[in-house]
């Protein structure tokens, strides 16, 4: 039987450590102590900043004698009433690890002059922990984007009074230490899942066109007439994960990254292509099938977690000197630099053009530079799932659920959260029902052991949409699918359900038994033709199975038992 202290004890321990806006010395001590344990490689780090939504008004915390709810940011405290709180958490790069800085408390948003100091002065106090600060991340937010726009000019502007040559798109900030001067040289990234989602949510209401292979245009009408006709199959789906939510622009849920990722994907693609070469679907389906597959291996090489390649995604694996991202990154350059958002009803390009395009190209060279600086350094091997916002995004979603369940927390109770959760180092690798992936990551560097010893020793946006008028609401076109189409296309998702059952058969039970494939698997012919379209074939290797002509379901489940 364990004894608990109260509720009362606890509150009062918790505050006993003062952890408020800004950058808190003690923390940064503490950080700096641990840092000392670890290799030089693991010291490589990003550092995420976003804004938080908080619940407007005045709060009296008796414990610490202080009136929450006012803004409180670099400038000090103001008069105005925080609804909003901008948070900056440290990002391993090499070892998985994440750990919150500082935070501070805003009214709509911090001001962009405002932003680029704050995001000085944390660059160089985590650069003073022994940490080594490489890239900046956040979403495409207006003011974001400005206050990076204000480093980068400012470092352009040093270049130039110093008759420096400046190439490519970063900043640096200068860091004092002692007697010595070091320019920080940073690279500016755009969350990933933000701008994949930027470019599904602009396609929704404007048409694109590009350059591959030709002029292209890719047009979310597409999309919507491949749902109608797969759902018009009787009895099964071509694209079972395909719903509403994901297609139908009322029912979408747009901070979805899952629901963005699942359209602009390789399965989609392949259908769609599969059913334009049959002339089921509109004119235009095959160039959205590329649109498609284009962002599919952009977004795969931008978002790898895998040391090696699994289930034939090439992209998906991580960055090394001869990963074939290299020169996937180096023709989507070329790609993104000729798309356009068009106006669906007159077919010129909207203005002005929506941000989504250029930060990709931004993302893309910062990654290449990234990738260079660190290789130089040793590193052999990039997870560029390292570098996002997932990990912000599932800080905030534990600091909504901390006790009880709370959307909209007040800046009090955002703030004993923040502290909460710093010292009892809960903070969860993926917030159930969060917009992100898991991230992965350990532990803090900091735990409240080593916070209350030193204290105690003390003590002493979605972008705009320009366009209101949506791609789906213009007239529909024809559905040219008819009886005998519906039921090829029930045949031949049929036989791709078979090839699947078997492919996991197989890995249960046959082993890649020669007897066996034999019996269950046939040439390709035309019985294959989706399964065809959705192998990835990853050096010219088939990886779904081509199930036999009489090979029925019923069969191979009996075959699966008698063979185990």
């Amino acid at each position: 039987m364990f004894v608990l202290p109260c509720r009362k004890t606890l509150s009062n321990m918790l505050a006993l450590i003062p952890i408020n806006t800004g950058i808190d010395p003690t923390l940064i001590k503490v950080l700096k102590e641990n840092v000392k344990n670890l290799k030089p490689k693991y010291r490589f780090c990003s550092i995420l900043f976003d804004e938080i939504s908080l619940n407007a008004g005045l709060q009296y915390n008796s414990n610490e004698g202080t009136i929450y709810g006012f803004e409180e940011n670099n400038s000090g405290r103001t008069q105005q009433f925080a609804d909003h709180s901008l948070v900056f958490m440290i990002r391993g790069i090499v070892k998985n690890f994440k750990q919150p800085i500082c935070y501070s408390f805003c009214k709509s948003t911090t001001n962009r002059h405002d932003l680029a100091h704050q995001i000085r002065e944390v660059i160089k106090a985590v650069q003073s922990t022994g940490l080594k600060v490489i890239s900046t991340i956040c979403d495409q937010g207006a003011t974001n984007s400005a206050a990076i726009n204000i480093l980068i000019n400012d470092t352009k502007a040093y270049y130039w009074k110093n008759n420096k040559e400046y190439n490519g798109d970063f900043y640096e900030v200068e860091y004092k230490f002692g007697n010595s001067t070091e320019l920080i040289k940073i690279f500016h990234l755009f969350d990933p899942p933000h701008l994949l989602k930027g470019i599904r949510n602009n396609l929704l209401t404007k048409n694109v066109s590009f350059d591959m292979d030709g002029k292209k245009v890719a047009s979310w009408r597409d999309i919507m007439n491949l749902y109608e006709l797969d759902s018009s199959i009787p009895d099964v789906k071509m694209l079972p994960r395909l719903t509403k939510e994901h297609v139908v622009p009322n029912e979408i849920r747009k901070m979805k990254v899952r629901n963005a990722a699942q359209v602009l994907s390789q399965i989609v693609s392949s259908i769609m292509a599969f059913l334009a070469s049959k002339n089921l679907i509109g004119e235009t389906a095959g160039d959205t099938a590329k649109f498609c597959l284009f962002f599919d291996k952009l977004f795969d090489s931008v978002n790898s977690n895998y040391d090696k390649v699994v289930d034939g995604k090439i992209y998906r694996a991580g960055l090394k000197k001869n990963s074939p991202h290299h020169q996937l990154w180096k023709d989507s350059l070329k790609i993104l630099s000729t798309m356009r958002f068009l106006s669906p009803s007159t077919g010129k390009p909207s203005t002005p053009q929506p941000p989504t395009l250029k930060n990709w190209i931004k993302t893309i060279k910062s990654f290449q530079n990234i990738f260079q600086v660190l290789s130089d350094k040793g590193i052999q091997v990039l997870l560029l799932r390292h570098f996002n916002q997932d990990s912000l995004e599932n800080f905030f979603g534990a600091l909504r659920a901390l006790g009880y369940r709370n959307n909209n927390p007040t800046c009090e109770m955002f703030s004993s959260a923040y502290k909460t959760l710093l010292l009892n180092n809960i903070m969860s690798t993926h917030s159930p029902g969060s917009n992100c992936e898991d991230d992965f990551s350990e532990a803090c560097l900091v735990s409240y052991q080593t916070l209350f010893a030193t204290f105690n020793n003390k003590l002493d946006t979605d972008e705009p949409e320009f366009d209101r008028q949506r791609v789906a609401d213009l007239p529909k076109e024809k559905n040219p699918s008819c009886a005998s189409d519906l039921t090829l296309l029930e045949t031949q998702t049929k036989n791709y359900i078979a090839g699947f059952i078997v492919k996991k058969l197989n890995t249960i039970f046959f082993k890649n038994c020669d007897v066996c494939m034999k019996e269950i698997c046939s040439n390709i012919n035309n019985d294959h033709q989706i399964i065809q379209a959705r192998d990835y074939q990853p050096n010219g290797k088939h990886l779904l199975k081509y199930k036999n002509k009489d090979t029925h379901i019923k069969g191979l489940k009996y075959m699966g038992c008698i063979w185990v």
